[in-house]
């Protein structure tokens, strides 16, 4: 998938064009989300601004391991 940012007051309109191609992940508020090649297809030929971003790496939860003593 590949991972794009919206511009808010185009993200109601973008959104409700993508979800009529595919499942459309929103990830971040920002408006972030996860998108097919499709997606982007539709968001250039309806004129519609997007950014593609990196995908930040989820932070894996730090678990120690007690020594039951």
């Amino acid at each position: 998938m590949i991972t794009i940012r919206l511009k808010k007051a185009e993200w109601g309109k973008a959104w409700r064009a993508m979800i009529d191609v595919g499942p459309v992940t929103l990830i971040a508020n920002d408006p972030i989300y996860q998108v097919l090649p499709a997606h982007l297809e539709l968001l250039t030929a309806r004129g519609f601004s997007y950014e593609v971003v990196p995908l930040r790496p989820r932070r894996t939860e730090n678990r120690h391991h007690g020594t039951g003593n």
